[in-house]
């Protein structure tokens, strides 16, 4: 299957992690405003950054940012998660 050139030139120049990140950031926005006493909002942020650090490795990556900056990204992810993991096992209940 061919994909149209605008999908192409979506995914290739990284806008692709631009609009992913766009989505994060109204999840969260929904959440703060709306879910906040039914989620725990600051769990949420944790799982949020992590996964917002991949995309921003994945943008950098894409949009031809130096291997630094998607070094940095990554460690970004890597700190949000290993915060995520340990309040979630060694956090209060």
């Amino acid at each position: 299957m061919m994909w149209p050139d605008w999908v192409i030139d979506f995914v290739s120049d990284g806008r692709i992690a631009l609009l992913a990140l766009a989505v994060i950031a109204l999840e969260a926005a929904i959440i703060v405003l709306f879910l906040r006493r039914r989620a725990n909002v600051a769990q949420l942020v944790l799982t949020m950054a992590s996964g917002a650090g991949l995309l921003g490795a994945l943008h950098a990556a894409l949009s031809g940012a130096s291997a630094g900056m998607v070094a940095a990204w990554l460690v970004v992810s890597l700190v949000a998660h290993a915060a995520d993991m340990l309040t979630r096992l060694f956090g209060k209940s």
